[in-house]
């Protein structure tokens, strides 16, 4: 198979790995809210499983030394999350999970989706041609954001107007089923896609061998260590926005997939701007300056009770988090070398894991402590406004540090030579 037919059928499997995030993973939280869980619980649950996840990634390198192929890897990685979904459409039909039979499915669709995208990073780098790069990762970015509204605006609808189709009388049961459906056909579709057999033959890594990869690259090594606060500083307050909203503001299913919409739209918007953006700029830039601008965000949530506000705050938060996403994404696919790709992402989960705990434990306990109440959440959001302008500012001194040594000639005449 030609590898320009292998991209095409990347731009499907873009599509269809949106559809399950807009219609499946997106109502995640607000299905934990349903089943009687309290708000701290509801936002736990909406992190929590992330990092278990991550922590089985951390067996992508040993199964890729048994499995023997990336693509292999990838294609079971998305059968396991596929079927992760069939538990969801069990207990949504019949009766509630409780909270560790719900946290340990969850586990497993965040451990198969990591280990999927670990190996799958690394197939990227070798079938796309560096000089095509940036144009279809761009592409795939805005389909996969066009995927993403599909498949939440069509989840929203069906909860807002409680729509029962045949023997579904839970619309989540309907919508996990789906979700469920969509991955695996991603599966099929990256069964389909060209893997040369030369590829096999890159190293590859146990855990321990990967934090020496990690490590011994000293810049990245230490923007990653200096990334990690910033990304606990944003789960302070982030896991806890959508109980918040259908609990707090009391939105319906409606108001709260347009909220949802607006934060994709919003990424869409800057994706396209970017992509029309005649000056390049590096990954590391975008990253900087997303990170700058969801710095202020959850502070407007403390005045975000009506409907536009909330709307103009999920808007300016798409803007940001698409430039990080994107920064990250140049990061991983430009700056990093074809062996560091696996072991370099492997351990940026882990690390990005510890984050999260460290950052959902503070939101959670500073709720916990002041009450699920308007007061509760004012007083998390300005901690998780505080606690991202802390771990903003060392990203910054490194930033203009590492700017001045690219603009200064004689710094980097000493550091060739």
């Amino acid at each position: 198979m030609s590898t320009q037919k292998s991209m095409k059928l990347s731009l499907v499997d873009a599509f269809l790995s949106a559809l399950v995030i807009g219609a499946g993973e997106t109502y995640l939280p607000a299905y934990a809210l349903s089943t009687g869980m309290g708000e701290v619980f509801a936002g736990i649950l909406a992190t929590l499983p992330i990092v278990s996840g991550a922590f089985l990634q951390l067996m992508t390198p040993r199964g890729l030394q048994q499995v023997q192929s990336h693509k292999h890897w990838v294609v079971i990685s998305t059968i396991l999350q596929a079927l992760t979904f069939l538990p969801l459409v069990y207990f949504s039909a019949t009766r509630s999970p409780d909270f560790w039979t719900l946290f340990l499915i969850l586990s497993l669709y965040w451990g198969a989706g990591f280990s999927s995208g670990i190996a799958w990073n690394y197939w990227m780098g070798r079938l796309v041609p560096p000089d095509e790069g940036t144009r279809f990762f761009s592409k795939r970015a805005r389909i996969s954001q066009i995927g993403i509204l599909t498949g939440l605006i069509g989840g929203g609808l069906a909860l807002h107007f409680n729509v029962a189709l045949g023997p579904f009388s839970s619309v989540f049961t309907f919508l996990f089923l789906f979700a469920g459906a969509c991955r695996l056909m991603c599966s099929y579709v990256q069964s389909s896609q060209f893997f040369d057999p030369e590829w096999k033959k890159d190293p590859r890594l146990s855990f321990r061998q990967s934090l020496k990869v990690f490590l011994k690259n000293k810049e990245k090594r230490k923007f990653f260590f200096l990334l990690a606060p910033f990304q606990a500083a944003v789960f302070v307050s982030s896991p806890f926005v959508t109980p918040y909203m259908l609990a707090q503001v009391k939105m319906n299913y409606g108001k709260y997939m347009v909220a949802i919409a607006m934060f994709f739209a919003g990424k869409v918007l800057t994706l396209l701007i970017l992509e029309n953006f005649k000056k390049p700029s590096s990954g590391f830039q975008l990253l900087l300056f997303g990170a700058a601008f969801i710095v202020p965000l959850p502070a407007f949530w403390v005045v975000g009770t009506s409907q536009e506000v909330i709307y103009m705050i999920q808007v300016a938060s798409g803007l940001g988090w698409a430039c990080i996403e994107v920064g990250l994404s140049l990061i991983f696919f430009k700056d990093l070398k074809h062996q560091e790709k696996v072991p370099v992402l492997t351990v940026y989960n882990l690390l990005n894991s510890l984050a999260i705990i460290f950052g959902t434990y503070i939101g959670g306990k500073c709720l916990w402590y002041m009450g699920e109440n308007k007061q509760g959440y004012d007083a998390v959001f300005i901690l998780g406004s505080v606690a991202r302008l802390v771990g903003f500012f060392p990203l910054y001194l490194y930033a203009r540090s590492q700017f001045a040594v690219k603009s200064n000639p004689l710094i980097q005449l000493e550091k060739a030579s």
